[in-house]
């Protein structure tokens, strides 16, 4: 029983004070600089931080953690959204002026990264009761931070607290404005990191501002949303190894030394190699010996036909005829016809270039005519 009292205070004091959201974790920093100028904006900023802390963090403890991670982000912004719109029309009808002042940085808190940040540290890998814990220690934290800085900065800046002037005879309207308030929010660090090193030396506030822890919950893993189907289950994601553990399980099996088989004696190495080089020159020299086997029945026609086959397709084919062939039967050709010719000449009486001369004098004489009518033979 006791031991379970240590723990739980120290999963308070590590979740609300070591881990401070704001302080030391950096987280939600935006709506507490530029939203937390008085102490009633800085009260509507508290109540639905914790609201949408504790509510979504429990959630996700007790039914998001099958679901993916790349996806549950999702889920929380919706939820975010389903619970910051009652709670903003509730504070627009009862304090409107406030409202409007917060802007735009109400309705993005619908989004916060704070949510995410503990739902996929913290809520999807540890039982309800350690949630519950860490939920309620971070959302005290986170709103006793903006509290602080909105009344300090309502005092410094307006010189009132809770809209009650204390007619202070200095104003410094400065802190009113988004680096005031950033500035009020780094010596208040400073003098909590001081606070916990002197009660606490072994605790580590500066390690809560982890950014590899970060990408390992939710922003790394939004990477692969990219290169994933659309499962939102983790049944299939656990079956299959991931393709980084692929490559380091091969890279290991590559880099591994090679066994060596063991050692043997040279004496009974060489004794063995040459038994079975005796034995496989004996197997050889059998194979050369004996005789091939003649075929019979069927098989005997079936290899003569196949030898007698090549030399059917071989007088079955035309002889291939060469360039030379061919240019001795163009040429055979030529001289025939030129023989043709001359024995034509020899027969007709007709001399060289005779062709060419009557051709050329039968249009200019056009035909000597018979005194009689008719024409000359």
């Amino acid at each position: 029983m006791h031991d379970r009292g240590k723990e739980l205070l120290k999963g308070i004091r590590d979740s609300a004070v070591v881990k401070n959201p704001v302080l030391f974790e950096a987280i939600g920093l935006a709506p507490v600089a530029a939203m937390a100028v008085s102490l009633k904006s800085a009260i509507i900023l508290a109540v639905v931080s914790c609201a949408e802390l504790v509510i979504i963090e429990l959630l996700a403890c007790l039914v998001l953690k099958r679901i993916k991670s790349y996806f549950r982000v999702a889920v929380y912004a919706v939820l975010g959204v389903l619970i910051n719109i009652p709670i903003f029309m509730l504070f627009e009808r009862f304090a409107p002026n406030e409202t409007q002042n917060a802007g735009i940085f109400l309705p993005l808190l619908a989004v916060n990264s704070l949510v995410a940040l503990h739902c996929e540290r913290f809520a999807v890998k540890n039982p309800f009761g350690k949630t519950f814990v860490d939920a309620v220690s971070a959302s005290a934290g986170y709103a006793l931070v903006v509290l602080l800085v909105g009344t300090a900065r309502e005092i410094l800046g307006s010189g009132t607290i809770y809209s009650v002037d204390l007619k202070l005879p200095v104003q410094l309207p400065g802190f009113l404005y988004p680096f005031g308030g950033l500035l009020l929010l780094g010596f208040l660090a400073a003098g909590v990191k001081a606070l916990i090193l002197h009660r606490h030396p072994d605790a580590h506030p500066e390690q809560a501002f982890d950014m590899r822890e970060i990408s390992q919950s939710h922003v790394g893993k939004l990477r692969n949303l990219l290169d994933a189907d659309f499962n939102p289950y983790d049944e299939e994601e656990t079956a299959a190894p991931a393709p980084r553990a692929r490559a380091e399980k091969r890279r290991k099996t590559h880099d591994a030394p090679a066994v060596e088989p063991p050692a043997q004696a040279p004496e009974a190495e060489t004794a063995e190699t040459t038994e079975r080089r005796t034995k496989n020159a004996e197997k050889k020299m059998k194979k050369r010996a004996k005789p091939e086997k003649t075929p019979r029945g069927k098989s005997a026609k079936a290899a003569s036909k196949q030898a007698d086959a090549p030399k059917q397709n071989a007088s079955e084919q035309p002889p291939q005829r060469t360039r030379r062939t061919e240019t001795a039967d163009y040429l055979s050709e030529f001289d025939e016809i030129l023989s043709e010719l001359d024995a034509y000449r020899e027969k007709y009486g007709m001399p060289d270039g005779a062709d060419k001369a009557d051709g050329a004098q039968t249009p200019a004489s056009g035909g000597a005519e018979d005194p009689k009518g008719g024409e000359k033979p």
